[in-house]
């Protein structure tokens, strides 16, 4: 599960020279980064804390040395002037303006990913194109496997929530490139693959078992290369990848291992309350705000959860929140901001991702009847700093349900100072993620290699 908030845009500049350039500064405390390519006409936007990263931006007019952008989505104009070293500019967000300078620079600084893989490789990698059975869907994804001949075990990586591309691209980084270059130096075949909608995969946006439907279709692919052990055939999973992980193995008896990275060992209602209450208590908000945030968002989702997946329900949840509103004294609707239109936008404004139907079959989904019926070998791994997934309560979910269902070869383990990414964090909050330089844990990526040299 990822949480990002974009609150901040910015403008560039198309610059004499070739390739790209970059330019870095400060926005109050936020630091904003630029990369400009003038050949291709095209610039991106960077604000790490944010969770902004290689955004390109659309409405950009250029004049000679000078910028107008009208960045109506985040409701701000920039304009600006673009000087040999820097770019000098305003920022003017909500009517109120604000200077932005920022210096030219070789790279920037929060864009260092010593992790990322470097070409040459000592194995195979293939860009592979496949379909779902009835061919409404085509899929894009990457197939690396050691050099030789053989038949390799192979692993098929789950990507998390939101649309991702065959990396798990994430804030600059890319984890699934990394654990699939770790695993196929090791003697293993990995494919990722493309999320709907996004880079060569087609097809519109699911829920969870859809996309589990996705997955079966990978192992079908699989099962024709020659490359591939087809008895050897195993699931990686990260956040929502590592629940549908255990709902392709229940429905599929060429799953051979499961490895949860962060998957889903409680309902999803409990653990969208549990992240949403750690996110904030990270972030230094007291009890009471705290409790009534839990009371509101509870009073949503428990709205959601009696209405079935399809058809629009902003209705409903209007009428849930107004009867929560009215239940409340004076003095939480103050604390909470709700006295006002304006204050109450924050939450209506939500009412269409809430309604939407991944979101819905995300918060009635319990994972214990499908764990109940997985019986291969099954390791979950979470980070002990974990605000998303909570590392206690999702692994004893696990251990729950794999011992329910009589599996005696599972291994669950607390990673401690790892992140949601499993990232040796600092601060370990979600705005962190993209100012670390480490993409996965080196020691979170041996345990997973010993493990699966044992399967």
């Amino acid at each position: 599960m990822r949480t990002t908030s974009l609150c901040l845009l910015c403008l560039v500049m198309l610059i004499k020279g070739f390739g790209q350039t970059y330019y870095e500064g400060n926005l109050s405390t936020l630091k904003i980064g630029l990369k400009i390519q003038k050949e291709q006409q095209k610039a991106a936007l960077y604000i790490p804390e944010q969770g902004l990263f290689d955004y390109a931006l659309k409405t950009s007019v250029f004049r000679n040395d000078s910028l107008l952008a009208d960045l109506s989505e985040f409701k701000t104009i920039l304009t600006g002037k673009l000087e040999p070293e820097t770019f000098s500019g305003q920022w003017k967000q909500n009517g109120f303006p604000a200077p932005l300078t920022l210096k030219r620079v070789n790279l920037l600084s929060f864009l260092n990913r010593p992790q990322t893989p470097v070409a040459p490789f000592p194995y195979n990698s293939e860009d592979v194109h496949f379909a779902n059975a009835d061919r409404s869907i085509q899929f894009g994804g990457t197939l690396t496997f050691p050099k030789g001949q053989g038949k390799f075990p192979t692993v098929i990586l789950i990507t998390g929530s939101g649309l991702q591309d065959r990396d798990e691209t994430l804030f600059g980084h890319k984890p699934f490139w990394v654990i699939a270059d770790a695993l196929s130096r090791e003697g293993f075949a990995v494919l990722r693959v493309d999320d709907r909608g996004i880079g060569e995969t087609t097809g519109k946006v699911g829920t969870s078992a859809d996309y589990a439907q996705d997955v079966l279709a990978a192992i079908s692919f699989l099962k024709s290369r020659k490359e591939v052990d087809a008895k050897k055939i195993g699931l990686m999973g990260h956040s929502e990848g590592g629940m549908i992980a255990p709902m392709v193995a229940a429905q599929s008896k060429d799953v051979a291992f499961i490895v949860s990275l962060a998957g889903l060992g409680v309902g999803g209602r409990e653990l969208l309350l549990k992240q949403s209450d750690d996110i904030l208590q990270k972030a230094g908000t007291n009890a009471t705000y705290r409790a009534n945030t839990q009371s509101l968002n509870a009073a949503l989702y428990d709205a959601a959860m009696r209405q079935p997946l399809e058809g629009d329900i902003k209705d409903t949840l209007q009428l849930a929140f107004d009867n929560w509103i009215k239940a409340q004294p004076d003095a939480v609707l103050g604390q909470m901001g709700f006295k006002s239109e304006a204050g109450k936008k924050n939450v209506t404004g939500q009412f269409g991702q809430i309604g939407s139907k991944w979101y819905r079959y995300f918060l009635k989904y319990d994972p214990q009847p499908i764990l109940a019926q997985i019986k291969i070998p099954v390791l979950a791994l979470n980070g002990g700093s974990d605000l998303q997934v909570s590392a206690k309560e999702n692994l004893a979910g696990f251990e729950k349900g794999l011992t329910a269902a009589g599996n005696r070869n599972f291994k669950t383990i607390e990673l401690p100072g790892l992140n949601h990414l499993f990232q040796k964090c600092q601060k370990c909050t979600t705005a962190e993620y993209g100012m670390l330089e480490e993409t996965f844990s080196a020691d979170a990526l041996k345990i997973i290699v010993d493990w699966l040299k044992q399967q």
